[in-house]
């Protein structure tokens, strides 16, 4: 169901692509698409707003994906809200978490878990925001160095926030999160997870690893895009709302108004409906495929890519120093800009990522500036696109050198 492009119709339509890209957006399963279009062409109307048959059949819809969205993770479904993303879900709790006093991530976060903080005015200079680093060799980060800072910090345990990347969008590499939330925990830390990355590779159980906020993306995980989900163990009553509209109110005059209880107060206007549905059934199909049949699939891309030379390319170094995880492969161009490959690359027929892939900080570090090039892969990846992909991408190679 997902190894093969006949069921994903953007490769199906351009069977000469070798799309390499998954790790910024997976493409969409034929299946979502379809659920999607079933309500555009079959019961297209808003959710709650009217007592008509195919009105009901909307809420009812959003219901089941909402359901479907919460099992994947399992967790109950009032215990998650929708977003347009994993960046508007990570905004939004460092709204909730503005007070305190101290943020700990990691050096391979994304940009949307530093730019938040920063423009509360904390910052690395003055520890308010406390950065782990990743080792070359495996990127991961040291347990011991984490618990060092987290016992400085005890004393005021309330003021801590462990807000993190589970997987890197520039390595692959999945911490060890359960470890680190079962750590924070400890000394009375909250932790936020960012699973954008880990969604689709990993199983992920919310119930036996409680943490207090997470998030995910539909379009990572073979989805739509414009939607997302905040997972939050907090009772949605206590949080403030961060929008207002007409959907999340019980009543209004012009002087009071009373709010929905619950998630339903933090969800003003019309929801995005169709994304949700599709949603849905994306989490539904992964979980029926399982996570270790995917993890096969995966492995068989990679030993295409490794016989057709992946780990032996000219002009360049591989990032992390000891190989590949989650199928993503970054490389740092020896010689010649990243910016220069995507230029090489750009008509050859294969889609890869170059630059900067929004996680700043840590490929500022290991790049010198260079940006990498990062190559990610799905199981619907073909023996014929791991080919293409390593002829054009050596040949991109020796041209800078």
């Amino acid at each position: 169901m997902l190894d093969s492009k006949k069921y994903f119709p953007t490769l199906a339509n351009n069977p000469d692509l070798a799309y390499f890209d998954s790790a910024a957006s997976t493409q969409t399963h034929e299946a979502v698409l379809k659920a999607m279009n079933n309500y555009y062409c079959n019961f297209r109307s808003n959710t709650n707003r009217g007592e008509y048959d195919i009105s009901e059949r909307t809420s009812n819809a959003l219901d089941i994906a909402k359901q479907q969205v919460a099992d994947l993770v399992n967790v109950s479904s009032d215990s998650i809200m929708f977003t347009s993303g994993t960046t508007q879900g990570l905004n939004m709790i460092a709204r909730w978490m503005k007070d305190k006093k101290r943020i700990i991530v990691t050096e391979a976060e994304h940009n949307a878990n530093i730019v938040p903080w920063l423009t509360q005015g904390k910052s690395s200079a003055d520890e308010s925001i406390i950065v782990m680093p990743i080792n070359d060799f495996d990127g991961l980060i040291n347990l011991n160095e984490l618990e060092t800072i987290l016992e400085k910090t005890s004393d005021g345990w309330q003021d801590t926030m462990v807000s993190f990347c589970a997987t890197s969008n520039v390595t692959g590499v999945t911490q060890p999160w359960q470890d680190i939330a079962t750590l924070s925990h400890k000394y009375g830390a909250t932790v936020c997870i960012d699973f954008c990355q880990t969604i689709a590779h990993h199983e992920i159980d919310l119930k036996e690893n409680q943490i207090e906020f997470a998030v995910f993306s539909a379009h990572k995980m073979y989805g739509p895009t414009g939607i997302g989900v905040l997972y939050s163990s907090f009772d949605f009553n206590d949080l403030i709302p961060l929008y207002y509209g007409g959907g999340a109110v019980e009543s209004v005059t012009f002087d009071s108004v009373i709010l929905k209880q619950g998630v339903n107060k933090h969800c003003p206007g019309t929801p995005d409906i169709a994304n949700i549905i599709g949603f849905g059934v994306a989490c539904e199909m992964i979980k029926y495929v399982g996570y270790s049949l995917i993890k096969l699939q995966e492995l068989d891309v990679l030993k295409h890519l490794l016989s057709y030379g992946i780990d032996v390319l000219p002009n360049c170094r591989v990032f992390p120093a000891n190989g590949f995880e989650d199928s993503v492969i970054s490389i740092i161009p020896i010689t010649g800009h990243s910016s220069d490959i995507g230029q090489l690359m750009a008509h050859t027929g294969v889609a890869v990522r170059t630059g900067k892939v929004c996680a700043h900080p840590l490929v500022d570090r290991i790049s010198g500036s260079k940006g990498i090039i990062r190559i990610s892969f799905a199981p619907y990846n073909t023996e014929e696109d791991c080919e293409k992909l390593c002829r054009e991408l050596a040949i991109a190679l020796v041209k800078v050198k």
